[in-house]
């Protein structure tokens, strides 16, 4: 187990690393230590609030939480475009979820569905797509308009960043399952045909809709919406399923991306929508095609139910959590009486 611990470590760095490569902020140097420090905070406090609870194993949360550094990146970069050289601002909403509505959300829909006897009550979220996505791109919701999306990045450099984070989403996936056994071939070649069916529907659409955009980069965004979809069922959702999960959310996720109304949103609101939208996908494939509790499985319409409640439950926590932050943004933008 420790040497998975120290795999999951590793996979978090190369995760965040990628993810800085793909945004390029304007400050490298504060946003490794805002992921640092936030990243620390989440460990501790999930693995606390866990064992307190007994939510779950303490090296599970611990893993879990590593997950968190290449998402506060992200939040951090969020905030940077909708209050420039407002630092306070960036590490108030990252510290916020990453201490308080990343913890809850991790163990909170646990203790709920225990309580739960009936088999409609399992909902699985092997790699914590509740708390670490959804709650979190929900946190930006609010960030609507805050600025204009400007034109996008060279592909070359994004696509080799994107390499990069699927190689670590890959292993930080693996390293979940806590030991190596017959589910850990499962959620590798989960965490590899997701991906590729993301990218090959991504392409598609674009191609479809004639997109202005170089097939590349195309295919690597699909890569991102393959890899958010299969966080949640990457040890519960079988092949090919897992690929049909990916193809799904990268078509989603193209459309999303594509609709000229939501492209105002700015780069932060609109790619909260499209990590949304391909969470969504995943985290209902367990629901629908998912080992034992899945519809095609067991023909209970009612298995969508609680998955559907605790999504919406989520993303209500991170929208309301995230206000205090984005409500400081918005006055200090209100011009002079």
């Amino acid at each position: 187990m420790f040497a998975l611990l120290v795999a999951s470590f590793l996979a978090s760095v190369v995760m965040a690393a990628a993810v800085v490569a793909m945004l390029r902020p304007p400050d490298p140097g504060e946003v490794v230590l805002r992921a640092v420090t936030a990243t620390f905070l989440a460990c501790g406090m999930t693995v606390l609030v866990g064992l307190l609870t007994d939510a779950d194993t303490a090296e599970f949360l611990l893993a879990l939480a590593l997950g968190v550094a290449p998402v506060t990146v992200l939040l951090g970069a969020a905030a940077g475009e909708a209050a420039p050289g407002e630092r306070r601002v960036a590490r108030s909403l990252v510290y916020l979820w990453a201490g308080i509505v990343f913890p809850l959300c991790v163990v909170v829909p646990a203790l709920v569905f225990r309580g739960c006897a009936t088999p409609e009550c399992r909902v699985e979220d092997f790699g914590g797509g509740l708390p670490l996505l959804v709650s979190s791109a929900a946190s930006v919701l609010l960030a609507w308009r805050a600025h204009e999306a400007g034109p996008e990045r060279g592909w070359l450099r994004f696509s080799l960043a994107v390499a990069v984070l699927w190689l670590g989403v890959a292993v930080w996936l693996a390293s979940l399952e806590g030991a190596i056994d017959p589910y850990t071939g499962r959620i590798l070649l989960a965490a590899v045909a997701s991906p590729a069916g993301g990218a090959i529907a991504w392409l598609l659409v674009d191609v479809l809709r004639r997109a202005e955009r170089h097939p590349v980069r195309s295919l690597a965004d699909g890569v991102v919406a393959g890899l958010v979809a299969i966080v949640p069922g990457a040890a519960t959702v079988s092949f090919p399923w897992s690929l049909l999960v990916g193809a799904l959310a990268g078509a989603v996720a193209a459309l999303v991306f594509g609709a000229r109304r939501l492209a105002s949103a700015g780069r932060a609101g609109h790619w909260a929508l499209v990590v949304l939208s391909s969470t969504a996908v995943g985290y209902l494939a367990p629901a629908i095609s998912g080992d034992t509790i899945g519809l095609v499985f067991s023909g209970r319409i009612a298995a969508l139910l609680p998955p559907l409640v605790a999504f919406t439950a989520v993303g209500a926590i991170g929208v309301f959590t995230s206000a205090i932050s984005w409500l400081v943004i918005a006055k200090r933008k209100k011009p002079p009486v």
